[in-house]
């Protein structure tokens, strides 16, 4: 028997039967929604989890940050101990533009072959990492330009700034003339096999007082400490004619000269030959964020008998030191 119950509405009639079983399906999807929804909240934190776990936290980002800071840090303190010292062009690779500028004091002979030191301030500046660390700026090597840069290999040109001398740096250059700073053009070819670096440069000065030297070089480089590099490296030059009799010549009339003002020489006439072999140390400490200590002790012997038999020579050992502080940017 079917009967029928009006709603209080008065809307429509429906069966009992209809009525239960819609409340019966009912009540099992909203039992499905519910049970899928609770599993659905117990997935979420396990999908959360694994994008957690696949997703580098800020944390692991910074720290990758400052490793890779860390390292740059240490390549161009690197980079600084090689320059100072001056031996074979074997810095790392720096990527982007960085550099130090310094200001120090500089204890050396008078001239090659004074017996007397001097002290004088040492400006030091070093700039590397232009067109893609191609070309590099610095008070040492001068303004060069990388033109090969194979792996182990390494080899370019530099521009730099040669020095001088005046009669008043030393009594016994009484009644010589000055020899003027001049401009030097130069190549160098380095072979580099970490940590360890030789090297052959070529350079000329020119002007009047033109002469060319070649030199051979090696270098060992260390970091005794992170914060601590240095590059240790021997060295052997060769100088033409021309350069030996501008600083160790004595010509007949700069003798009469020179005897004259109570200085007494004897003209004399290298030949070309050895000049000098010695030893380079150079540290770089870095003692903040930016300021560092530079250092450079340098031992120096005065080898060839062309330049030992001058009458210019009064010592043939030259040992120069020089120290100062450096800000890095």
């Amino acid at each position: 028997m079917t009967y029928c119950i009006q709603s209080r509405a008065g809307g429509s009639l429906l069966p009992s039967s209809v009525r239960l079983g819609l409340s019966t399906y009912s009540v099992c999807l909203f039992a499905l929604l519910w049970c899928a929804g609770a599993s659905a909240q117990q997935a979420q934190p396990s999908q959360e989890t694994v994008s957690s776990q696949d997703t580098p936290s800020s944390q692991d980002i910074q720290s990758d940050e400052e490793i890779s800071i860390v390292k740059q840090r240490q390549t161009q303190l690197s980079s600084e101990a090689l320059s100072i010292s001056d031996t074979p062009d074997a810095e790392p690779h720096v990527d982007g533009i960085s550099g130090v500028a310094g200001l120090g004091a500089m204890v050396a002979p008078a001239y090659d072959g004074s017996k007397k030191t001097k002290t004088s301030p040492y400006p030091y500046v070093d700039v590397h990492g232009f067109f893609n660390d191609r070309m590099y700026l610095s008070s040492v090597r001068g303004i060069g330009v990388n033109l090969l840069d194979a792996k182990s290999f390494r080899g370019g040109l530099a521009l730099n700034y040669a020095g001088g001398r005046t009669s008043k740096d030393d009594p016994h250059l009484n009644g010589l003339p000055d020899i003027s700073g001049a401009a030097q053009v130069g190549g160098f070819l380095t072979y580099s096999l970490k940590p360890f670096a030789l090297e052959m440069r070529v350079r000329r000065r020119l002007g009047s007082t033109a002469g060319t030297q070649v030199e051979l070089g090696a270098s060992l480089a260390a970091a005794p400490l992170p914060q601590f590099h240095l590059s240790l490296g021997a060295g052997l030059t060769w100088a033409d004619a021309s350069f030996q009799k501008t600083f160790f010549g004595v010509t007949a009339a700069q003798a009469a000269q020179a005897t004259t003002l109570g200085n007494p020489l004897t003209s004399y006439t290298p030949k070309s030959g050895l000049t000098t072999a010695g030893v380079t140390a150079a540290g770089v400490y870095q003692v903040g964020k930016h300021w560092g200590l530079i250092g450079r002790l340098e031992l120096q012997d005065l080898i060839g008998s062309q330049t030992k038999n001058s009458p210019l020579t009064q010592r043939t050992f030259q040992p120069g030191v020089a120290f100062g502080a450096a800000y890095q940017f």
